[in-house]
């Protein structure tokens, strides 16, 4: 099976589940129009900023990504690296069983400068880790933020492995790459902060569709973790949807409530996304210094 099949196949796969997951909350559990009836009472003020700071977060997720560039001596502007993130993120969503967003990133990059194709990638994909890795130790922080359980130990485990993850990460992965030695702990301060504009994001959806939680952070966790979780389906459709209903039902939330926050999630990633679509018919102009070079496609 060739690279080009497998990908296909994986794609294939994510979209089958969305689509399975989508039906089952959708239309099995829940009911489509519940979940359109909460919004239309909804304050789309409050979305619209919500959409605002997802936006910002994305922009943000730029700067991140330029320490490990410039680590190569890739010194892009950072209008031509928004746009080529945008780029990819449109390709990610909207292309599916095609090149990858931020393998079209690599391809780009590695076709108009000479840093090597194993350094481009190592870039891209330890950008990616380190953010895996801080909503991660975010979520175990939220173990004990949240107070779900009566152990104490297991609450101040997890406070004290958070908190010494934040430092350990960034220290052991500059061992494994020391090029990026620095960058990691600069890396980590920006996850942190991105992940902090997601609570400002979530607290916005919440209150545009008038969810009042008595412990905001246990929507958070759930936040949190069907972002991660929504690698295994087509861009987190349908994953989100289940996590919160079925979270909501064990922390006696109203589900219907829960899972039309969830969808409000997927809805703006997808909006987002397609702002790509400007930089697939313009061409994205790439800027080095005083490099200035015009890419076609």
């Amino acid at each position: 099976m060739n690279q080009k099949t497998k990908k296909h196949l994986v794609t294939g796969i994510k979209l089958a589940i969305s689509l399975v997951l989508i039906y089952y909350v959708f239309f099995v559990k829940l009911h489509i129009f519940d979940i359109l009836d909460n919004y239309k009472n909804a304050n789309w003020f409050y979305i619209f900023l919500a959409v605002l700071l997802f936006i910002a977060s994305q922009a943000l997720s730029v700067f991140r990504l330029d320490y490990y560039f410039r680590d190569i001596n890739l010194d892009l502007s950072y209008r031509s690296n928004i746009r080529l993130y945008f780029l990819g993120m449109f390709y990610n969503t909207f292309v599916p069983g095609g090149i990858g967003g931020d393998a079209y990133k690599v391809y780009i990059l590695n076709k108009n400068y000479k840093n090597g194709l194993k350094q481009i990638s190592q870039s891209v994909f330890l950008d990616k880790i380190i953010g895996l890795f801080a909503m991660i130790l975010i979520i175990i922080f939220l173990v004990y933020l949240s107070n779900l359980t009566d152990y104490p130990i297991i609450q101040y485990s997890a406070l004290i492995s958070s908190l010494i993850g934040f430092i350990a990460v960034p220290y052991l992965l500059g061992l494994f790459f020391p090029i990026h030695k620095k960058t990691f702990f600069n890396s980590m301060i920006y996850s942190i902060v991105l992940q902090l504009i997601q609570v400002g994001m979530l607290y916005f959806v919440l209150e545009g569709l008038n969810i009042h939680p008595d412990n905001f952070s246990i929507y958070l966790l759930i936040f949190l973790v069907s972002g991660i979780l929504s690698i295994i389906s087509f861009s987190g459709f349908g994953i989100r949807e289940i996590v919160f209903m079925y979270a909501a039902h064990r922390f006696n939330f109203d589900e219907t409530l829960a899972t039309s926050a969830a969808f409000i999630f997927s809805i703006i990633t997808i909006t987002v996304s397609f702002i790509g679509i400007i930089y697939l018919f313009k061409g994205v102009k790439v800027e080095e210094k005083k490099k200035n070079t015009k890419i076609s496609f």
